[in-house]
């Protein structure tokens, strides 16, 4: 397991018996301090996309700027277009944090990773304090990218999904209850989506060898980004769908207290 601090708090490399498990981090992005050509990297304090940048918290109107690009949406949060620091590391363990403060998302916080290499993967957790004197809206996930090559299997009982834009935001949920998603992995066109009801394992299986993820239980979500043509996929277990912050009962987003901590952890497990 390989980190990129400098990255956006990023992975650069996970690789289990010679096998590349992640999507390993090019050099050009690397010298670029690309988070987008990483293995993966963090979604905090939100995950996905926030319809053009705007919602309304508890009578707050906030208005967060395009962070990337011509996409008319905020996306990904903050904390992967900034540096973050290694607190500690040794052969088996690393911790890295970045400090927010009030700006353009208006509520300071902390974001703190933690890394625990084990003999057939890994243990992961990402965590949000609220250090701001208000109560901060919070969300998570991990931006892992995957080989994706034919014979890629993706089994996950999940129980449905939302239906999405060009620009991939929600349209309407269709209930789907299925553990086979194989077929999104390999379809036609691309998938871009959010998928409901993950409370179990998600498991890549690539024929000789697989990956099974195990999420915390407040990670009900789980994006499935394959884009067509391509030989690779995002597998993101979320704690909340896409725009949740203007979907009515603002659907997995968590109220955090002054100094309260939300945290999503995935185990990694190859075989």
């Amino acid at each position: 397991l390989i980190l990129a601090p400098a990255v956006g708090g990023g992975i650069a490399t996970f690789r289990w018996r010679g096998i590349d498990i992640m999507r390993p981090a090019s050099p050009e992005a690397l010298a670029a301090r690309d988070p987008l050509g990483l293995a993966a990297f963090p979604l905090v304090p939100f995950s996905n996309r926030i319809a053009h940048g705007h919602f309304v918290w508890q009578g707050r109107e906030v208005h967060l700027p395009r962070n990337f690009g011509d996409h008319p949406h905020a996306i990904h949060g903050s904390g992967w277009q900034h540096p973050w620091q290694v607190d500690a590391a040794d052969a088996t363990t690393a911790k890295l944090t970045y400090a927010h403060p009030a700006g353009d998302w208006p509520w300071a916080f902390d974001a703190r990773q933690d890394f625990a290499v084990v003999p057939d993967g890994f243990d992961y957790a990402l965590s949000v304090t609220n250090r701001d004197v208000l109560p901060m809206p919070a969300g998570l996930g991990l931006h892992a990218y995957f080989p994706n090559p034919p014979q890629t299997r993706l089994d996950a009982a999940l129980t449905g999904w939302w239906r999405a834009d060009a620009f991939v935001m929600p349209l309407g949920h269709v209930d789907e209850p299925c553990g086979d998603w194989t077929c999104r992995l390999h379809a036609a066109a691309t998938t871009d989506h959010v998928f409901s009801g993950l409370a179990g394992p998600v498991t890549l299986d690539w024929g000789g060898h697989r990956v099974t993820m195990r999420a915390s239980a407040n990670a009900a979500w789980l994006v499935v980004y394959a884009p067509d043509g391509d030989t690779l996929t995002a597998i993101e277990p979320v704690t909340h769908p896409t725009d949740a912050l203007n979907t009515p009962s603002h659907p997995g987003i968590a109220v955090l207290a002054p100094s309260e901590t939300l945290t999503l952890r995935v185990e990694y497990r190859c075989a």
